[in-house]
Order: structure tokens, then sequence, then C-alpha cells
């Protein structure tokens, strides 16, 4: 079986169709040559001409940003047996899966890095040679053939050194839909996920041992594969107040630790540097702490440890900023790890600050299983804002986190 898959940026006001490239051309992008209808034809003549002057003038004015369509194509075309001579693939967007997509940006209007792969069964994968852009921020409508191929999506919003927010592989049915968001909420760790999109083990103790491993970003639905030179940090691991082991490597550790029960506490700094930390504006520096009793079980072999990470929603616009006023509400959440689902909130606190030094505490409100902290901005028009939060489950699993400048008021 062979699959030609179609990748295109299109604009598009009507149902329309796709021209797979020749099965010698592998992977084609391209433009609309006339509604309905997707062409790998270039642009030529004038049309060309005042594209270049266009690009021109941007240059002019210090920034370019590439030009995005609404829209994005990725199809993959399926054979049975041998494949002779050119194929036209005719593709009706109601044959297709849609996404509805929205990204924010982390403070800055730029072009992030949009890359997709394509799935079999069998395990053959197909990846996009090209580093497309998409528009941040900005919506898009994005379509998937369906079938037993399987996509997934990633974005980064700096090549190479940025990170990589990951989606799961998702396989679409023929005419399903469905919304998702990037980079919304407060942006900060979370655990891995696998391909399946299940949270794999982030904390465990074995013998005398402890190790941690997460992801070292991640938004409501999507995980960042750590951005290397781009994002720096460390780990440090205190027993019973008392320091027992630090490391560099800010999301992953393994530490040696007594028998005897006691009470631990992990912190974890995390923070953009360089060229990634351009256009990185929002969690540009991250203090998580999480607080949690461990002793040796020799009867274990693995025992999962009670690591949380705060789930925190924002009132926020596409530059996440929030409006100048007061009453506003921010989502209070947690999520866990393959070796522990956190229980319900049973106590959460959270407080602002403009200058990370003097801090105002944010009442706190609990309607049955969702809770929120009310802010009130009136006045603070332009400035930044810094959160600290505390958060503690019915099972007694706490975590506390400091994120600077999470979000900035319009």
């Amino acid at each position: 079986m062979a699959t030609l898959p179609c990748n295109a940026t299109v604009g598009r006001n009507s149902p329309g169709e796709c021209d797979a490239p020749d099965i010698a051309h592998g992977t084609g992008s391209g433009h609309r040559g006339r509604p309905g209808r997707h062409s790998r034809r270039g642009l030529g003549g004038a049309a060309e001409r005042r594209r270049a002057a266009e690009e021109t003038a941007d240059r002019k004015r210090g920034r370019r940003r590439a030009r995005h369509s609404p829209y994005l194509y990725n199809l993959a075309q399926t054979e049975q047996g041998p494949l002779r001579g050119d194929h036209t693939y005719r593709v009706r967007d109601r044959d297709l899966g849609a996404v509805r997509a929205t990204y924010r940006a982390m403070g800055a209007a730029a072009d992030y890095i949009d890359m997709t792969g394509a799935y079999r069964p069998l395990g053959n994968a197909v990846y996009f040679g090209s580093l497309d852009t998409v528009a941040v921020p900005g919506e898009r409508t994005e379509y998937y053939s369906g079938g037993d191929t399987a996509w997934d999506h990633t974005v980064s919003s700096s090549f190479p050194w940025g990170e990589l927010m990951t989606d799961l592989q998702r396989a679409y049915a023929k005419g399903s839909q469905r919304a998702e968001s990037w980079y919304d909420g407060v942006v900060g760790p979370v655990a891995a996920r696998d391909a399946a999109g299940t949270a794999t083990l982030a904390a465990e103790r074995q013998g005398n041992q402890t190790g941690f491993f997460s992801a070292m970003w991640g938004d409501s639905g999507h995980y960042a594969m750590p951005g290397s030179f781009g994002d720096v940090g460390e780990l440090v691991l205190k027993r019973d107040g008392a320091e027992i082991g630090s490391g560099w490597y800010p999301n992953a550790g393994v530490f040696d630790v007594p028998a005897e029960p006691g009470t631990y506490e992990l912190t974890r700094t995390l923070e953009k540097f360089g060229a990634p930390a351009r256009d990185w504006q929002r969690s540009q520096g991250v203090r998580t702490t999480w607080t949690f009793r461990s002793g040796l079980d020799a009867s274990a072999y693995s025992t999962p440890l009670p690591i949380v990470f705060p789930a925190l929603t924002l009132p926020e616009d596409g530059l996440k900023a929030v409006s100048a006023r007061a009453g506003q509400r921010i989502g209070l959440g947690l999520t866990g790890h393959a070796g522990y689902a956190p229980g319900a909130l049973k106590s959460a606190a959270l407080s602002y600050s403009y200058d990370n030094e003097h801090w105002t505490q944010a009442p706190v409100a609990r309607q049955g299983d969702r809770w929120s902290a009310v802010v009130d901005h009136t006045g603070a028009a332009g400035k930044p804002v810094s959160l600290k939060v505390e958060l503690t489950d019915v099972n007694g699993a706490t975590v506390t986190q400091m994120v600077g400048r999470a979000y900035d008021i319009r």
C-alpha cells in the first residue's frame, strides 16, 4: 500500500478538491489557483511581483510576518497495488475530519513552526519536509483525511531551540468535528503524554532512589518536549527541610534517599533564554514545589509519588492579556500522572503581583467541584502580572507554584 500525502495551506470560501502530487514528488504544498481547487502551480507575473513588494515593505517595518490562510488541508491518499502514471484525487470537505483550532501567543504576535505527521496502521510514517508556520494569535480550520491514517500535530514558538508543543495521534472519521486550543491558560509544567494522550509516569521511588520526569511546558491539552538550548533551570530535592540532592536538568532527575520515612520537597525552576525568549513573553520564569511523604517499601519494586500539576485557566485574549477590571476569575485545578490521579481539591490559594514584591491575596470561590480565584485589575492597564498558587487535594498531595509574568493587563 502506498500513501500519498498532500499538505497544503489554501484560501477558500467554498467546498473544493485537492489534486494530490504525483508519487515522485512526495509531499505537496500550494495555493488555490481558482476557487474550489488546490493547485501546485506557483504564483507568477504581476502576482509574484506584488507579493515580493509586500514582503519588502514588511522587512522595512522591521518584522516580516508570513501570510496565512484560515484553512489547512492535511490529506493522505492510499492505494492498493502498484501505482502507474499520475493520479488525481477529488476530496470534499464533508469527507474530511475538521478541527477548529485556536492559537494563542505567549505575549507577542509571531509565526510559530507548524508540523504534521501521518501514521499508517503497520507503523509507516510520513513527515512533511517543509517547515510551515501558523500565525499566532489566530484561528484556523484544519482538515484531515479520515480512515485508518492517524495524524499528529506539533507547534513550536521558536525553531530549533524552542519547545515542541505536541498533540496526541488522532484518526478522524468522515465528517467529524472538534475544537482545540494551543498555548491556553497559564503555561507551565505538566506530565508528558504518550501517543494516545495518556499521562506518563512523572515520579516514583525504587528502593532508595527517587526519579522525576515531566514535560517542561504544557497547556490544557498538549505537552511540550524539551526545548534543549532554549530552556534552563534546575531540580532541588529536600528532605525534612535539608537539601539532599540537586540537578541542572530541569525536567528529569534521580536522587538517592534514605530508607526512613520523611517529608520531601522537590523544587523545579524553569525559564526561557536566548532567541526562544524573544516571542516567549509569558511564563517567563516558573518555580514549582511538590510536597509529599515517602519511605522505603521493601515489598514494592516501584512506588509512584503523589505529584500533581496546577491547571490554571485565564479570561485571556490571543496575546495572553486580561482586561483592567474587577471580578475576573482564574480557574484552579489539578492534573496528575500515570502513577497518581489527583483527588478533589481540598484547599486553594492564589495571590498576584505587578512587581514580584507586593502581593495581593485573591478571594477563592468554590461552586461544586469547580474552584476559582477572583482578581481585581482595576487601574492596572499595561502592567505584567505574576501569580502564586498553592493547591492541595483531599489526599494531601500539595503543589505550590510561582509564575513570573503569567499574563499582562491590557
